[in-house]
């Protein structure tokens, strides 16, 4: 589904990817983990074409993506990102931010826009507040919100780059579900968190990144068990 091969990014005289290779399945879920500093949104934005590699291979669903020739707008709709701070539009409602990006990229007609929009908001539990403006909502709500956006464009893959780091913790919870949830339906998935019980349950890879290279990965049960790297077992040290 997504491939990196060799990935460097640097801004300016600091090399933050230094040589990634990276193999996502379809309908896997790969939780990439590490502390801050280490590459893990980088590559995710690097995925996504929010940030040029300097060297490598980006693939997707097959193709090797070109950005000076490859419509990058149309690789983001079906390379969809989930960020930390939402990224709503405050002078729209929710079914307004859900029907933009459908309607603009892919043409969809305004009323089918929001009849699926409308489906995706009581996929996330939040058919009420259709419309509401996201100053009325909670970050989980908002959240829910982008992920409902996201899902609107019918991806072939989400990333997610610590959606719940922002949330009070109360409201981790329901953002996690609806991410569990989309698991469970075999969305393909590429997750930054520090939320370790989550990569436990819903992982079917846990990928450890340190100082812009990958230096473990593994299934969950292995990767929390039975790691090799000694940095790794520092690392869970501190967050379990």
């Amino acid at each position: 589904m997504i491939i990196g091969k060799n990935i460097h990014k640097s801004f300016g005289s600091l090399e933050v990817l230094k040589g990634i290779d990276l193999h996502v399945q379809p309908q896997e879920v790969v939780v990439m983990v590490g502390a801050s500093g280490s590459g893990k949104s980088t590559l995710l934005r690097c995925f996504n074409f929010l940030e040029m590699i300097n060297d490598g291979e980006i693939i997707i669903d097959g193709k090797q993506i070109d950005p000076k020739r490859d419509n990058l707008p149309k690789v983001r709709a079906e390379v969809g990102m989930v960020f930390q701070h939402f990224h709503l539009f405050p002078h729209k409602t929710v079914i307004e931010n859900i029907i933009e990006a459908p309607m603009i990229v892919k043409k969809v007609k305004k009323e089918q826009a929001i009849n699926e929009g409308l489906q995706l908001l009581e996929k996330v539990g939040l058919r009420d507040k259709a419309e509401v403006y996201p100053e009325k909502l909670s970050g989980g709500q908002k959240q829910r919100v982008a992920i409902a956006r996201s899902l609107a464009m019918k991806p072939k893959v989400i990333l997610f780059d610590e959606p719940t780091s922002a949330l009070d913790p109360e409201l981790v919870g329901e953002v996690l579900q609806v991410m569990k949830q989309l698991a469970q339906e075999g969305m393909t998935m590429v997750v930054v968190t520090h939320e370790m019980n989550f990569a436990r349950e819903v992982a079917d890879r846990i990928v450890m990144l340190h100082d812009g290279n990958i230096i473990e990965e593994g299934q969950p049960e292995d990767f929390f068990e039975n790691p090799s790297h000694e940095r790794t077992k520092q690392f869970l040290k501190l967050v379990n």
